[in-house]
């Protein structure tokens, strides 16, 4: 099943951009980090997922927001930015499923 992007479920907090939607194969706090780990309140609590850290200069979060909403799933964009998709022809190197290597699989062009 593809679950679409939606705006108001993403956030930003100045260097991290996540998504706290439901989807396939979303997971709550108490399942990743188990009962006796989690503190009580977030238990039941979905984990947002990790889709990108801005770390220098330009920060288009809010165009990769638009973008992901419009083209594509959340399944899909995790899938191609999971750690297991590890080698890009165009760098020559590891990108280790970068979100840059998913949005431009995607289509996503960038600033102009």
């Amino acid at each position: 099943m593809s679950t679409l992007f939606k705006k108001e479920n993403f956030t930003w907090d100045g260097m991290y951009l996540m998504y706290d939607g439901e989807y396939t194969g979303s997971k709550t706090f108490g399942e990743v980090y188990g009962a006796d780990k989690c503190h009580p309140t977030r238990i039941d609590m979905l984990r947002p997922a990790f889709v990108a850290r801005f770390k220098y200069g330009y920060k288009p979060w809010k165009a990769w927001v638009n973008f992901l909403v419009k083209n594509a799933t959340v399944e899909q964009y995790l899938n191609l930015a999971d750690n297991n998709n590890k080698y890009m022809s165009k760098y020559g190197y590891e990108t280790c499923g970068s979100p840059v290597h998913a949005m431009e699989t995607l289509g996503y062009k960038g600033k102009k």
